[in-house]
Parts: C-alpha cells; sequence; structure tokens
C-alpha cells in the first residue's frame, strides 16, 4: 500500500499540474489518429464524427479524485458530446476500489471498461479466465500505444498476450535520498560516497548542532517504522530489486541481499551510537516529512514533483530553516562497480476492455480512441487557456483550473465536476525526460525549482537498472512477496536493535527459502527464463 500512495501521489502530480509528454521526440505533439476524435494542428479539440452510431460505455475504475467523480456531471457530458457516446461511470475510491471490483468481476456483470492500479494476482486470474479482451492487434494502431516501451507491454502480458492498456508513471520517479546540504557544508563535510561516509555525516548532524541553535534537537538520518524509507542508494542495494544471483546462479530478492546486509549493518552501528531517534521503530514516515519540514531531519526522501502534504514543503522549511539547501544524494558505488538506481514497468494504473464486447469491433475502436485521446501530449507552454485542448481537458479556465504566475493549477472542489481529465487518466509517454524537468518549471518557491533541477539533471544523465521482475507475471511472487519481506523486515528491525545478531543473517535467509522464498524464487527464475528476460542497465 505504501508503493500505491507514493505513487498516486506523483501521479496527482502529473495529472494536476504537468501534462507534458511525447509520443515520440519527432512527431507532432498534436497528432492524432482517430477517426472520430483528435485535435487540429494548434492543438484545438475536435468533435466526434456525428454520423457514427452513439455508444453506451459503461465504465468502471478507482479514483483518488476528491470529490469522487459521479456519473450526473458537467465533464460527462462534455465526454459524450466529444466522443459521441452515453459514457456510464462509476468511481470508487481506491482505499476500498480492490474489494468492490473483485465484487463486481464475480457477479459476471463485466464494464467495458475496466480500470485497476497494477497487475496482481486477480488481473491474472481475470485474464486467464477469459474476462479481458487480448489488446495485442491494436497496440501499434494509436501513437500513445505506440510509445510504450517493450519492458512495460512484457509487465501486462499473461499467456504472451497483452490484456491492459498502461498509463505513464515515469520510470524515474519515485522516492530519491535527499540531504540538508547547508549543513553538510557548515560542519566541513563532503557528500557521502558509501556507507562508511553516511554513517559519519548521520552522526554529526545529530550530535554536532547543524542548525546552530545550541540544542541537541535534530535527526540525522531519518527513519520510520518498517525500517521506511530504508536507506537504499542505487539497485545493489534496494530491497524490491532482483539484482544479486545466489551460489545455483539464480536472481534473488535484494532484501536477502548482499546489499540489504550491508545497510542492516549500517544502521545497526547507528543504533549502538545512539543516532537514529528513539521510538523510529512505531513512528509513521509522514511523522518524518514533518520533522523535515520542521528543520530538524538532515537525510530523508523526496521524489521529482514533490509529494504534497506527505512530502518535503519547501514554503514551510523556510520559514523553519530560512538556508535550508536541499540536494539529491548520488547512488553508491556498489562493491561490483555497479552505479545507478531502478526502474520498474513506467507506468501506474491501467485499463481492460471486456472480452464480451469481442464481436462489437466499432465499441473496441471508440473506447481506444478514447482513451488515446486523453494520453496526447501537451508540453509545458501549451497548458493554458489558449490550448482549446488542454481548456478542455481541465474543464475550463475559472472553473477546473486557474492560471497561478504562468502555471495552471486544478481547483480541486470543481474538477471531479467539469474536467473530463478527472475522469479518465490523462498524460501520455514522456521522452527525453520532458516531465522531469517541468517540475522545475511549475515550482513554487525558488528553493524547489533549484532542487527539482538538480535532480532532474542527475536522473537525466544516470544509469537505470530495469527490474527484470517488472517483466514478467509470477503468481507466488505476487502471493508470497509481501509477507516474506514483512518478515525479513521483522528479524531486520531485530537485529539493528541488537535483539538479534548480524551473524544470523544466513541463518535469517534459510528461513526466510522455508516459509515459501525458495519456491518464489525458482518460478521467478523460470518465467525469467521462459520470457528471456534478465535484469539490464539502460
Amino acid at each position: 500500500m505504501r508503493n500505491k500512495l507514493v505513487s498516486s501521489v506523483l501521479v496527482v502530480a502529473l495529472s494536476g499540474s504537468i501534462l507534458a509528454a511525447c509520443s515520440s521526440g519527432n512527431e507532432d505533439p498534436n497528432s492524432n489518429t482517430s477517426s472520430n476524435a483528435g485535435t487540429t494542428n494548434n492543438g484545438a479539440a475536435t468533435t466526434a464524427d456525428p454520423h457514427a452510431e452513439k455508444l453506451t460505455i459503461d465504465w468502471f475504475d478507482g479514483t483518488w479524485e476528491d470529490p469522487v467523480p459521479t456519473g450526473n456531471s458537467e465533464a460527462v457530458q462534455k465526454i459524450n458530446e466529444k466522443f459521441n457516446v452515453d459514457f456510464k461511470p462509476q468511481y470508487i475510491p481506491f482505499d476500498t476500489y480492490e474489494e468492490k471490483l473483485a465484487v463486481k468481476m464475480a457477479s459476471g456483470d463485466i464494464p467495458d471498461v475496466i480500470g485497476m492500479e497494477e497487475v496482481n494476482a486477480n488481473y491474472t486470474k481475470w485474464a486467464k479466465q477469459g474476462a479481458f479482451l487480448p489488446l495485442d492487434e491494436f497496440l501499434k494502431q494509436y501513437e500513445s500505444t505506440k510509445a510504450v516501451p517493450d519492458y512495460s507491454w512484457d509487465s501486462l502480458k499473461v499467456g504472451g498476450k497483452v490484456y491492459g492498456i498502461p498509463t505513464y508513471f515515469s520510470s524515474k520517479g519515485g522516492k530519491k535520498p535527499i540531504i540538508r546540504k547547508d549543513w553538510l557544508d557548515k560542519l566541513g563535510l563532503k557528500m557521502p560516497t558509501n556507507y562508511e561516509e553516511l554513517k559519519k555525516v548521520a552522526i554529526a548532524f545529530t550530535k554536532d548542532d547543524p542548525d546552530g541553535n545550541g540544542k541537541a534537537d535534530t535527526i540525522g538520518l531519518g527513519l520510520a517504522k518498517g525500517i521506511y524509507y530504508d536507506p537504499s542508494f542505487g539497485a545493489y542495494y534496494g530491497n524490491a530489486v532482483w539484482y544479486h544471483k545466489n551460489s545455483s546462479g539464480q536472481l534473488i530478492p535484494g532484501i536477502i541481499a548482499d546489499g540489504n546486509k550491508e545497510k542492516v549493518t549500517f544502521l545497526a552501528d547507528l543504533q549502538k551510537e545512539g543516532i537514529l531517534q528513539a521510538d523510529w521503530a512505531v513512528t509513521a514516515y509522514k511523522d518524518i516529512f514533518k520533522a523535515f519540514n520542521a528543520g530538524k531531519v538532515g537525510i530523508w526522501y523526496e521524489q521529482p514533483g514533490n509529494s504534497g502534504n506527505n512530502g518535503v514543503l519547501f514554503d514551510v522549511l523556510k520559514q523553519n530553516a530560512p538556508n535550508a539547501v536541499i540536494e539529491p544524494i548520488p547512488p553508491f558505488k556498489a562493491p561490483d562497480g555497479s552505479e545507478g538506481l531502478t526502474i520498474n514497468g513506467s507506468w501506474y494504473r491501467m485499463y481492460m476492455i471486456s472480452a464480451k464486447l469481442k464481436d462489437q469491433p466499432e465499441k473496441v475502436k471508440r473506447i481506444l480512441e478514447m482513451i488515446d485521446y486523453f494520453h496526447k501530449p501537451v508540453t509545458f507552454e501549451e497548458r493554458n487557456p489558449q490550448n482549446e485542448y488542454f481548456d478542455w481537458l481541465y474543464g475550463g479556465e475559472g472553473k477546473g483550473y486557474q492560471m497561478v504566475d504562468g502555471v495552471a493549477q486544478p481547483i480541486a472542489e470543481n474538477r471531479s465536476n467539469v474536467a473530463p481529465g478527472a475522469y479518465i487518466t490523462e498524460g501520455g509517454w514522456f521522452m527525453n525526460d520532458e516531465d522531469l524537468f517541468t517540475f522545475a518549471k511549475i515550482a513554487k518557491t525558488p528553493e524547489d525549482q533549484k532542487f527539482q533541477q538538480t535532480l532532474a539533471d542527475r536522473l537525466h544523465s544516470m544509469k537505470f537498472y530495469v527490474n527484470p521482475t517488472s517483466r514478467i507475471i509470477s503468481p507466488l511472487l505476487m502471493e508470497k512477496s509481501g509477507e516474506l519481506q514483512t518478515y525479513i523486515t521483522d528479524e531486520t528491525t531485530k537485529m539493528i536493535f541488537g535483539e538479534r545478531p548480524l551473524s544470523d543473517w544466513d541463518k535469517m535467509v534459510e528461513e526466510y527459502m522455508a516459509k515459501g522464498g525458495k519456491e518464489m524464487i525458482d518460478e521467478v527464475n523460470k518465467e525469467l527464463e521462459a520470457n528471456h528476460v534478465q535484469g539490464e542497465w539502460k
């Protein structure tokens, strides 16, 4: 669930503040292959073909919008007029959506379009049961699907066929380690490049009064219950990354690998030194953000685009620490020489089409045109009332959004009623990291702008490891990984507190394997081999 929340926050940032994307680096950003809907050369939205048959389309999806979109709104009328449809949406808040979706699917009354957040056991089960329409033959017919990389399609395949259309989520998004650079400078320290240097910095940030108030009230390294966020500084150290291999040559999850052992040893050393906050094992990660914004934490996490109230609030931080300077920490050079972060499938949220439409090609075509239309790119410079497509998508200036210092900002209380983009997930595939660089342009404070630009520059030039398990579907991985990770987290927490010796590491791994880890690892490697997938750097 935490990963979903992190993902959703960035998606909200993307859909709420930046719609920029390029389906191809050399293509007209306003091109459209649809016959019933499209944009003119200047970005204006066209209307549906009046000669086409009006079709009723049932649409079932989860939402993060607040208020929840309804079936009777100005936005629905706009969608009806645009695509010559009778749009019948039903939206459920994501905190209860999975349960409601399972009930809906079990009833046999499957809607025309079904939305999901991610590939999970239900997606696999329903695809195998024939609930969804295979979409492979359509993937090269639309600009938005042409832009999807192969490794993203791989993650949606069941039995070699694609059943879902993904919505872009930056492959370079997600939380990244950050540091108070002004504290480094004040204490005469350099940016840490390994865990030994990081330990020295964390100790100094805690004991040497970096904020200069004469009090012992700073937290060198933020940490919350569940070892969250775990201080990973590269693919080699990532808990969920299948990077390391065992003695049999199989890829294994990072949580039982040498990288995690090095991290746990590092944290145990800090615990012995009294550097970690005393109550970290029962502290919510949201509270660490509050402490960071209060100017009391030196090393923590933030993602491109910021995370709203559950992230770094640069305006609040400036009030509490006027001289604060935040910089991302570069990934450490690992013992094997690698140096870079991890990417997964590059998407978050997807749409499936009911298999009952297999004999209704015109309806399938209309649905795909609708999805493709909402996945069209709009450059940062075009996000304004003069761009008719953008204005339509966001519900109109003064109604669904307002221009603030040249930036389109959603009007939250109105968006669900007037903005079609609140109904069908928007945003196309970003090329050349345009999304990352846009965050600096829309930042509200100079400090945030500088941080976003620095982070984008670093991520743009960095190598990334493509997590191989994001490209396959393993039922055992879905079933077992959560409980197995919880087990290792509990045991390594004991190690950090000295309640279990670090010398028990190999024994702990054996326990992990006996609890189902061996079968899961065997199945994952079998799937990797069958699909000719391996970990690779890009």
